[in-house]
């Protein structure tokens, strides 16, 4: 399975036991997140944050706009807060 997929976090693999951060007590439930690209390129895009720790739900929603909106410089620091805040091993090679 591809990981870094922006496909797969958000809507193609229906799996929410693999994108769970179980080492949390608090878990927030999940939400649907609408952002816009830079620019006003296009129309807003929303998409479903899973269930998770506050600071793991800030990474989902900066990997959705930083890959939603293509912006390439920034995507090995989405990668590592997936990482390192969601505990996702599948990122963390970029940050190594």
């Amino acid at each position: 399975m591809n990981t870094s997929c922006f496909e797969d976090l958000f809507g193609i693999e229906d799996d929410d036991e693999y994108y769970s951060d179980d080492d949390s007590s608090h878990s927030n439930a999940s939400y649907e997140f609408t952002y816009q690209c830079p620019g006003g390129y296009g129309s807003p895009f929303t998409v479903t944050i899973p269930a998770g720790s506050t600071q793991c739900q800030n990474a989902y929603e900066y990997f959705a706009k930083v890959y939603g909106c293509n912006d390439y410089d920034n995507f090995n620091e989405a990668n590592c807060k997936m990482c390192y805040d969601c505990g996702i091993q599948d990122y963390c090679t970029v940050c190594e």
